[in-house]
């Protein structure tokens, strides 16, 4: 899971790439080694045939390339090195209707590395759209060394002023996956991006995700509303009234360290923080 405290969500320019970032942050770490768990080593050495003794200089290299292009929480802290969606209950169903040819964007996709574990494990990459306001995605394929055969498709959009590109999938989308992304803004803000993917998606079309929730719901730093389970399902119930759809909300908040995260680099965000695992289903 990406680990992001609030982030500008402003475009990237090419000229990004050659900033320096400042690391003095409470969420940079001077070694992010320790992320680097099996799943990930597994991945880099199966997937993509990293020699084992590479994996470590080979992460830190690309966690250097991202960093100067933002420096965002889960780039300093390396929980980008943990996929998300893996951890999700209906990865498999997600993983199942991809191979059946249904569609997925995955909103916020970083370098994605949740999509290059749905490859490894079997999905097609051609029905597949990752989505980013910032562009990662050169670095992604610099992680994963698979610009030959990654047919994933990018695209560089703010989902609260989609471009042409974003909108030309209205319609036509199966699942979302949406990953620390929402808990960036405040609550109208939020009602305005879920507008936005109800009009990406099919009927029995599904949403999934992890965000920065909090204990009882409540305003968080910098004016970010963070969710509890209640408030969440609320907020899709609004929604879905307004664009006349229904959803199911199966939403839970789970502690760090229940997640795999170590909770002391995450303290942060605070001591009522934790992490929002929803999935959604639209039922009309």
């Amino acid at each position: 899971m990406a680990v992001n405290s609030g982030q500008s969500q402003t475009s990237d320019s090419a000229q990004t790439k050659t900033k320096t970032r400042s690391k003095d942050v409470p969420w940079y770490l001077d070694s992010i080694d320790h992320n680097v768990n099996p799943e990930i080593r597994n991945l880099l050495e199966t997937y993509s045939k990293v020699p084992r003794a590479d994996v470590i200089p080979h992460v830190r290299d690309i966690r250097e390339q991202a960093w100067a292009i933002r420096p965002y929480p889960c780039i300093g802290l390396g929980t980008f090195l943990r996929p998300a969606l893996p951890n999700i209950p209906a990865y498999d169903t997600i993983l199942k209707r991809l191979q059946q040819g249904e569609s997925l964007v995955d909103i916020g996709c970083f370098i994605g590395h949740d999509l290059r574990r749905l490859v490894a494990d079997g999905a097609p990459s051609e029905h597949v759209y990752a989505v980013d306001v910032a562009n990662f995605w050169d670095v992604g394929y610099d992680m994963f060394r698979d610009r030959d055969r990654f047919s994933a498709h990018f695209i560089e959009a703010d989902i609260l002023s989609p471009n042409s590109e974003f909108q030309a999938l209205h319609g036509t989308v199966d699942i979302v996956s949406i990953v620390s992304i929402l808990h960036l803004w405040d609550l109208d803000t939020q009602m305005t991006a879920v507008r936005q993917l109800v009009k990406l998606l099919r009927p029995n079309a599904m949403v999934v995700g992890f965000q920065i929730g909090s204990a009882s719901a409540s305003v968080g730093p910098k004016g970010h509303f963070r969710h509890d389970a209640v408030s969440f399902a609320n907020m899709w119930d609004q929604v879905g009234q307004e664009t006349g759809t229904r959803w199911s909300c199966d939403a839970e908040l789970k502690g760090f360290e229940e997640m795999g995260f170590d909770s002391s680099e995450s303290a942060f965000l605070g001591a009522d923080a934790r992490i929002l695992q929803f999935v959604l289903n639209r039922t009309e």
